[in-house]
């Protein structure tokens, strides 16, 4: 049972996006579908600490509205303003969550992951932000 929960979720999760990707739910090829999800190959990894992926899950989907607010602000922004900054990264041993790190970070308009530095504990991060409104100087 322990073996056939993730290989149920994993068959179900390639199925969809099989049917995404094809555009097809007629029976031949979701049959075709399940066959391929069956045949890929499965990664073997440690299981994940369930707090540290709510935790990184979370931070991904409260990341999609920011995103959208971001992009309001650039575009009735006068300009834009280049700005270098790191940020910690989570532990580099759990692919998954250093996708979710990165993907909540490059999800921000005009914003992108440089690299790693200080020994893979931080991310790089160039991002454009809206330039600040000039203040009305005062006579």
């Amino acid at each position: 049972m322990r073996r056939l929960l993730p290989l149920l979720l994993s068959t179900a999760f390639r199925l969809a996006l099989w049917c995404l990707l094809t555009s097809d739910l007629s029976r031949l090829n979701l049959l075709i579908g399940l066959v391929v999800a069956l045949l890929l190959p499965r990664a073997r990894s440690r299981p994940l600490p369930v707090r540290l992926l709510l935790k990184a899950a979370g931070r991904a989907l409260l990341a999609i509205p920011q995103a959208y607010l971001e992009a309001l602000r650039l575009i009735v922004a006068p300009g834009v303003v280049e700005l270098e900054t790191s940020e910690p990264a989570t532990d580099r041993a759990l692919p998954l969550l250093v996708f979710l790190d990165v993907f909540r970070i490059t999800l921000t308009p005009f914003t992108i992951v440089l690299g790693l530095e200080d020994g893979g504990r931080r991310y790089r991060i160039h991002s454009l932000l809206p330039a600040a409104a000039p203040e009305a100087s005062e006579p």
